[in-house]
C-alpha cells in the first residue's frame, strides 16, 4: 500500500496535469493567452514590493496552514527557478520559525489538546533524537507544515537543531520544487514537447527524491 509521502508525490503530480489541462482549457476559449501571462508576470516581479509580499505570503500561509508547495510552485513560476528558490528558502524558512517559536512560547500545556497521543509521543522522541527528527519531518511531511512546526518548537528540541534541520531536510525538495514550477510556466508560456518532457523529468525527480527519503530513513530506522 502507498505509504503518505508516496501518496504526497502522486498528488502533486495529478495536481500538475490537473493545472496544465486548465491552462489548455482557458487557452483553447481564448480567456488567457500566453502573452497575456508573460506581460502579468513581468509586472509582478518588477514590482518594488515583490520579495516583501512573498515574504508575507509564506508568513501568513504558516500561520493558516495553507500548503506550502503551492506557494513554492508559484513563486518559482512568478520569479524563475533561481530567484523563485531563494525567496521561497526565505519565506518557508521564516516562516517555520515563527510557528516554531510559537510553540515553544505557548508551551505545552497549551497546546497538548492539539495533538494526538501518538504525535506527542513522536515529539517527545524529538527532544532525544533532535536535529535527525526535524530533517525526517522535513523530507517527509506526516502533518502539515504549521502543526509539525508548533509541535516541535512545544516539544522542547533545541532551537540550533530545529535550524539546522530544517535548513538540510528541506532545502533539496525546495530547489526540486522550484525548478518544477520553473519549467512549469515555461510549458504554459509554450506548449512543446520539449517542455513537457523537461517537466515531466521534473515531477519525476521529485517523485524519486520523495520515495528514495523514505526509504533511506525507514532503513535508518530499523538499523
Amino acid at each position: 500500500m502507498p505509504t503518505k509521502p508516496v501518496l504526497i508525490a502522486i498528488a502533486l503530480l495529478l495536481g500538475l496535469i490537473a493545472l496544465v489541462a486548465a491552462w489548455a482549457a482557458a487557452g483553447a476559449a481564448g480567456i488567457v493567452s500566453a502573452d497575456r501571462l508573460r506581460l502579468l508576470l513581468a509586472e509582478a516581479r518588477a514590482h518594488p514590493w515583490a520579495p516583501v509580499l512573498v515574504l508575507a505570503a509564506f508568513l501568513v500561509g504558516g500561520v493558516v496552514a495553507f500548503p506550502m508547495h503551492l506557494l513554492i510552485l508559484t513563486t518559482a513560476a512568478v520569479f524563475g527557478a533561481w530567484l523563485g528558490f531563494f525567496y521561497s528558502a526565505v519565506g518557508a524558512f521564516s516562516s517555520a520559525l515563527l510557528m516554531y517559536f510559537a510553540g515553544m512560547w505557548l508551551g505545552k500545556a497549551s497546546l497538548a489538546q492539539l495533538f494526538g497521543p501518538r504525535l506527542q509521543r513522536v515529539l517527545a522522541a524529538a527532544r532525544d533524537r533532535g536535529f535527525m527528527v526535524v530533517v525526517a519531518f522535513r523530507i517527509l511531511p506526516v502533518a502539515p507544515g504549521t502543526m509539525v512546526n508548533l509541535g516541535l518548537g512545544v516539544s522542547g528540541i533545541r532551537p540550533a537543531d530545529f535550524i539546522a534541520g530544517t535548513v538540510v531536510g528541506m532545502t533539496p525538495g525546495l530547489l526540486l520544487m522550484s525548478v518544477m514550477g520553473d519549467r512549469l510556466m515555461a510549458f504554459v508560456s509554450e506548449p512543446t514537447l520539449h517542455e513537457a518532457i523537461l517537466l515531466g523529468l521534473c515531477v519525476a525527480a521529485y517523485v524519486a527524491f520523495v520515495v528514495g527519503m523514505q526509504r533511506f530513513l525507514s532503513r535508518r530506522r530499523q538499523g
